[in-house]
């Protein structure tokens, strides 16, 4: 029996123009977070601290990104239970599973933040840091890593602001999140000159602003979700919660192999040089392509909703806005890429900039903007088989996409085409994972009612469930 037969945001017959308004504060989100990350760790510490201090942070991008894969692993995949609850009917079970999964992410970030800062030089040793680079990379960790419990948390919050129907408040936490950020760092790091420590404490700065923004959010009992007694569960949740968010888990962790991969790469063939173009060169894509993930995180929950209601009719409508907008918008960014990649890199350097990292940025660059593409259709694809309820078929896109693929282009091609080898190792490994995603969709056309027959052989409707639309709808 249901609990009860409310209609959720999420759970409305989108058009593509009312799907892209209701995603809109999500794009906007993602791509304002990157863009102020962007000026706070990059363009503020390469023109006024150095490259090679954007070199000791970029160090760390492994251990970041197994940091963000435990935040996937949870929110992701707890949105999603979440948006199937609701789709169902049971919006008391939606609400518990989110409490859960907030005091989940709370523990495993204390655990992480002990773990970074015990065994702290040890970590930075084997991430590729010599003498001329720990220094700086430690005190990132000591402030900006120490707060893992916090930022866990906070991404939790912003993982399920879609999920209630209100994602405009991602949007009001990143703007928040970004101004603090970039006043904090005018004032710790061009003016007062504190280098690394100010573009810490001003990164720790925001992280605790969004969390308490959210921490505000759900306490409001009129939200669609929000914090509740969670009686229990939290091991069968966190079972659950992993399986559903697994491949957003190997994601992040994939990435971070691979990255670790790639920095001792540059390390041996360019020296720090090339791992501070490859900081700005990853910077700027990520920026070209935030959209996607913001869009991603927003229709997420949508065809979840849609999947846990058990209707293909909708869902299918959904799949067809999701290629519109994949197809003219990722031709729209990648001519945007090209058009304005020397004035957006230009950004990145201060007078007396090196010339050997700005000619490695602008070749990477032009390289890597070209695969904006593939990279837009993999998290859409990956995104769109977690919220149907099928993380087998997203973990094995994601494992052979950010680990496989990867590591043997970076093996392979640097080793034919030296640092050249290094900027085409990242579209090469885009274009085979679009392509195993393509065949994927394929191959799951009549498990969904996507494909001509209109079968939907995973949605068939089973005894007792909820079913709130009508034939016609």
């Amino acid at each position: 029996m249901a609990e009860n037969k409310t209609q959720n945001r999420i759970g409305q017959n989108f058009t593509l123009t009312q799907l892209l308004a209701f995603a809109a504060p999500a794009i906007l989100q993602s791509l304002f977070s990157q863009l102020f990350k962007s000026l706070d760790d990059g363009l503020f510490v390469s023109r006024y601290v150095g490259e090679h201090a954007l070199a000791s942070i970029s160090l760390l991008g492994p251990a970041n990104a197994i940091i963000m894969g435990f935040s996937n692993l949870f929110s992701i995949g707890a949105t999603t239970l979440s948006a199937q609850k609701m789709g169902e009917g049971k919006q008391e079970e939606a609400k518990r599973i989110f409490t859960r999964v907030a005091i989940i992410a709370a523990v495993v970030g204390t655990a992480i933040a002990l773990v970074m800062n015990i065994f702290c030089d040890p970590i930075l040793r084997f991430l590729g840091a010599d003498d001329s680079l720990i220094e700086n990379s430690r005190t990132y960790v000591r402030i900006v890593l120490s707060i893992t419990p916090i930022n866990l948390m906070g991404f939790t919050f912003g993982s399920y602001y879609s999920t209630t129907g209100h994602p405009e408040m991602g949007l009001i936490c990143s703007v928040t999140n970004g101004v603090m950020n970039i006043l904090l760092d005018i004032v710790l790091i061009a003016i007062l000159r504190l280098g690394v420590l100010g573009s810490s404490l001003s990164t720790a700065a925001g992280e605790l602003a969004i969390f308490f923004i959210g921490l505000f959010f759900y306490m409001r009992k009129k939200n669609e979700i929000h914090f509740t007694d969670p009686k229990g569960g939290y091991i069968d949740t966190a079972v659950a919660s992993a399986k559903s968010g697994f491949s957003q888990f190997i994601n992040s962790v994939s990435i971070g192999t691979t990255s670790l991969v790639t920095n001792r790469t540059l390390l041996s063939l360019a020296g720090a040089d090339g791992v501070a173009a490859n900081a700005i060169i990853g910077e700027l894509r990520i920026i070209l392509t935030a959209g996607f993930f913001g869009y991603a995180s927003c229709v997420g929950p949508v065809i979840a909703y849609n999947f846990g209601n058990r209707n293909p009719k909708r869902l299918k409508r959904i799949l067809t806005h999701n290629l519109k907008i994949w197809f003219y918008g990722t031709i729209a960014i990648t001519i945007l890429g090209e058009l304005l990649r020397v004035p957006m890199l230009r950004m990145f350097f201060h007078e007396g900039y090196s010339q050997n990292v700005y000619d490695m940025a602008y070749t990477g660059l032009t390289i890597e903007f070209l695969s904006s593409m593939f990279t837009a259709g993999c998290v859409l694809i990956m995104r769109m088989f977690v919220a149907l309820g099928n993380p087998k078929v997203a973990s094995i896109l994601t494992t052979l996409r950010n680990l496989a693929f990867r590591l043997a282009m970076l093996i392979l091609l640097p080793a034919l085409f030296g640092i050249m080898g290094v900027w085409l190792s990242f579209p090469a490994a885009e274009l085979l994972s679009f392509v195993l995603g393509a065949v994927l969709i394929y191959m799951n056309r009549d498990n969904y009612g996507y494909g001509k027959s209109g079968m939907a052989y995973m949605m068939m409707p089973k005894p007792g469930d909820y079913i709130p639309y009508s034939e016609e709808d």
